[in-house]
């Protein structure tokens, strides 16, 4: 065999593997890197996933360590951030596989109101070069300013079964552990990554077991505007393709990584 037909077929090879499709629902366990954050990269992760699920349209990283379970998504099509600045992303988790078993816990993030979904929302639309010929005399939205737009208004948790946590609703800056953030990147995606702290998941002896976890793409929420009459009412959010009006999810199983 000669050197160049060699290196033809190890080049074929190479790019294969390099093209091979992630599975549509992570298959390991994940343990978290030492250096993990919850910024809103996932640097720490070479900005690689373990999963590409069809029906959310995420990829998406489950992992942890000894005190955090962790979910790293990432989006890059516009319509469904949208959809996510309108309804948000749920994080739910049962003690064991069965999918309707007791003590199950759920986060949602982000939770936005009619004004700051809007905002976003409609923020997201002018970072599209395209949106700005429908849309003479707008300048074109930067991954930066979407970002911080974001921070701005995306300031409150959504938090349901977490029989310590006595509210439905707590501020992302918290004293429970629970963690979040989310930003645009310079390619005009979206990170988002939240940590809830093992000790509210009650799993069954320890986590040593498999348990069931749902990743929930929720369907935009139907706002009530609210305007007194000073001055101009908010702008509603963008309207919204039939693809995207629905709520899409994804079921998985996981067992915690052990050192």
């Amino acid at each position: 065999m000669t050197k160049k037909i060699l290196f033809a077929l190890m080049t074929l090879t190479t790019l294969a593997a390099s093209a091979q499709k992630l599975p549509n629902i992570q298959k390991e366990s994940v343990r978290a890197p030492s250096t993990i954050k919850i910024d809103g990269k996932a640097t720490e992760w070479d900005n690689k996933f373990k999963a590409q699920n069809s029906a959310t349209e995420l990829f998406y990283t489950l992992s942890n360590d000894d005190e955090n379970l962790y979910l790293t998504a990432n989006v890059k099509l516009k319509d469904i951030m949208i959809k996510i600045m309108r309804g948000g992303i749920t994080l739910k988790v049962n003690p064991t596989l069965n999918k309707k078993s007791d003590g199950q816990i759920a986060v949602t993030y982000p939770s936005f109101d009619l004004e700051g979904a809007s905002r976003v929302a409609n923020m997201l639309v002018l970072s599209d070069k395209r949106s700005l010929e429908k849309n003479p005399g707008k300048e074109l939205v930067t991954a930066a300013e979407l970002t911080v737009a974001f921070n701005t208004k995306a300031k409150t948790i959504d938090i349901s079964g977490i029989k310590e946590i006595a509210t439905s609703e707590i501020p992302i800056y918290n004293e429970k552990g629970i963690r979040v953030a989310a930003r645009f990147d310079d390619d005009l995606g979206y990170t988002y990554e939240v940590a809830i702290p093992l000790k509210y998941l009650l799993l069954v002896d320890g986590g040593l077991k498999a348990f069931s976890y749902q990743i929930k793409v929720n369907e935009p929420k139907s706002f009530a505007p609210k305007f007194d009459g000073n001055g101009p009412p908010p702008l509603p959010p963008p309207p919204m393709g039939m693809n995207t009006m629905g709520t899409t999810d994804l079921w998985g199983e996981y067992t915690l990584a052990k050192k």
